[in-house]
């Protein structure tokens, strides 16, 4: 019933901007004659409904179709491409970090899963858990670059690292 309110409530200040807002004329008696119209039809629509079918259904009607899923599911697909566009910009910023610190060239890619936390048996909390970084270096480097990167990396980003 309250939503039969709030619709109807919404339909009565519509109608009053939209009437409010026009400019004196022909066409201002013509809106103001179809949204009175439109009001009338919305305080009205229930008893017609209990007419027609003999029960008051108000809130089944109306609202079942716009409303059917108890739960809002997300978009698996959209959260998966967020996922590898953060994952992306990550190995670009390291790639950069790399040439800063080490003047290497080198491309970046990083192995990763997603890592869940259930919290009060509803709440799922996902984390993007990076598990291994791949460099692969334009040029061979010497053993002890090579050797430095490894312990930066290690140190920084706590995963597997694999230098090529």
């Amino acid at each position: 019933m309250s939503a039969y309110v709030l619709s109807v409530i919404g339909i009565i200040l519509i109608s009053a901007v939209l009437t409010a807002i026009l400019p004196s004329g022909k066409t201002n008696n013509v809106v103001k004659g179809v949204t009175r119209l439109a009001c009338v039809l919305a305080i009205v629509m229930p008893v017609l409904i209990f007419f027609q079918s003999g029960e008051w259904k108000i809130e089944e009607t109306f609202f079942q179709e716009d409303f059917s899923q108890t739960v809002i599911q997300t978009d698996e697909t959209f959260i998966q491409y967020y996922s590898e566009m953060r994952v992306r910009g990550a190995e670009i910023k390291l790639e950069e970090e790399l040439l800063k610190e080490f003047s290497v060239k080198a491309e970046v890619t990083f192995f990763w899963e997603t890592e869940k936390s259930e919290y009060a048996s509803y709440y799922v909390d996902e984390k993007i858990k990076i598990t291994r970084i791949h460099v692969v270096n334009e040029k061979k480097q010497t053993e002890e670059v090579e050797r430095e990167m490894w312990v930066y990396l290690t140190e920084n980003y706590c995963s597997e690292v694999l230098i090529e």
